[in-house]
């Protein structure tokens, strides 16, 4: 899984756990009928001033393979594009009201590894294919990754967003 797609699952995990229905964008089913507000979650871009794993960030001790691993670490910004949607009976108002509580549970609990910046709302248009309101909001955040070094070959390991549970 890219960074990208680690930042906009860990998004979007937070938010269903908070019984927020929120779906990747562009999933197969984000455009069923609906008889409430929904949120797709999408990736606008990302960026780092530096490519690759610059940061050291020290020596830890794996039990399972009695060994020393090297750590290092990369930042990235990234922007997400939300987009609530509202049907025609709840109305472009509904839009509004979701995207405050997604507001309100992101900063609340913010996934591990990210920190949120600013949420820019769009103005609301008429998707007449889905036929729903829509208004897009643009989160921007930070998220800090980690790789391991394995000692044998050098290589970097899976990198993961920090602050995920390693399985």
């Amino acid at each position: 899984m890219s960074a990208l797609e680690l930042v906009r699952t860990a998004v979007l995990n937070v938010l269903q756990a908070a019984d927020i229905p929120a779906a990747a964008a562009y999933s197969d089913d984000w455009a069923a009928t609906y008889e409430a507000p929904v949120l797709t979650v999408g990736v606008g871009g990302g960026g780092s001033l530096r490519v690759g794993f610059h940061d050291y960030l020290g020596e830890w001790y794996d039990e399972k393979t009695a060994s020393y691993q090297e750590r290092y670490g990369k930042e990235l910004d990234v922007s997400l594009l939300l987009d609530a949607y509202a049907p025609r009976a709840v109305g472009a108002a509904g839009c509004d009201t979701l995207l405050d509580q997604v507001q309100n549970v992101l900063t609340a609990s913010p996934p591990a590894g990210l920190r949120m910046g600013d949420m820019e709302w769009g103005e609301v248009d008429f998707d007449r294919e889905a036929d729903l309101f829509r208004r897009r909001a643009t989160l921007h955040c930070s998220a800090a990754f980690v790789a391991t070094i394995q000692e044998e070959t050098g290589l970097l390991l899976d990198f993961k967003l920090k602050g995920e549970l390693r399985h």
